[in-house]
């Protein structure tokens, strides 16, 4: 049976480790300009959404009435197309 040299075993890990630490950085570089790539898009197109249009007559926010409508008046039996 033949014996492993702890030198060889030791480099040959050190090399496998610099070439996962080599990709580990391309692709988190690669990740971080793809994603500014689609921040830039993606604000872009939402900047030029936020024109107002000539048909918004609003503030075009919701209004919450002060006080809960009334009770209705009429009866309260309801039908819903039966006969």
């Amino acid at each position: 049976m033949s014996q492993h040299d702890p030198g060889t075993a030791a480099r040959g890990r050190d090399l496998g480790l610099r070439r996962i630490g080599r990709l580990s950085w391309r692709f988190g570089l690669a990740g971080l300009v793809s994603s500014l790539a689609l921040a830039a898009a993606f604000g872009l197109h939402a900047a030029a959404g936020t024109r107002p249009s000539e048909h918004d007559h609003g503030s075009g926010t919701i209004v919450i009435p002060a006080q809960p409508p009334g009770p209705a008046s009429g009866g309260g039996q309801v039908t819903s197309g039966a006969s």
